[in-house]
């Protein structure tokens, strides 16, 4: 699978934060619900998107499945700093505390911990300027790739 990143035409139209710089992904489902975008200051990296037509649910609100999507590839993030790919998650478990209405910038950061044997617990937040929409937290399973 090629990877891809955003064309100058949809980084326009999500209008990013400075600093946010589009995400490569070779995941058709993560381009899919994107364009999502990232940016790192000291130790912590940041992913963010901006809520699209495409991402509200029939009440008018960010649909809780990208919430979820976002928080799944966000915290794979966190885990990319403690070991490499390959690795799967296992768990997954989100809190919705607010709503991501249509045009918010809706950014999270999260942190990943060795749980031992090839298990990586992950814990971040979600929000929207400096109202909480969502916490997530995760256990990952890496792999080791067969020579």
């Amino acid at each position: 699978m090629k990877s891809r990143i955003a064309t100058d035409e949809m980084i326009a139209a999500a209008n990013p934060p400075e600093g946010y710089g589009p995400i490569v992904s070779n995941s058709n489902f993560a381009w899919e619900n994107g364009p999502l975008f990232e940016k790192r200051a000291g130790d912590v990296w940041s992913r963010g998107f901006r809520v699209a037509e495409r991402h509200i649910n029939a009440g008018g609100m960010c649909h809780g499945g990208m919430l979820m999507t976002f928080a799944d590839i966000m915290l794979a993030t966190a885990v990319m700093e403690v070991t490499d790919p390959p690795f799967v998650t296992v768990r997954l478990t989100t809190d919705f505390l607010g709503p991501a209405k249509l045009g918010d910038w809706v950014e999270g950061t999260a942190t990943a911990h060795s749980a031992g044997d090839g298990l990586f617990s992950v814990a971040g937040s979600i929000w929207v300027g400096d109202k909480l929409v969502a916490d997530a937290s995760a256990l990952f399973k890496a792999f080791q790739r067969k020579s």
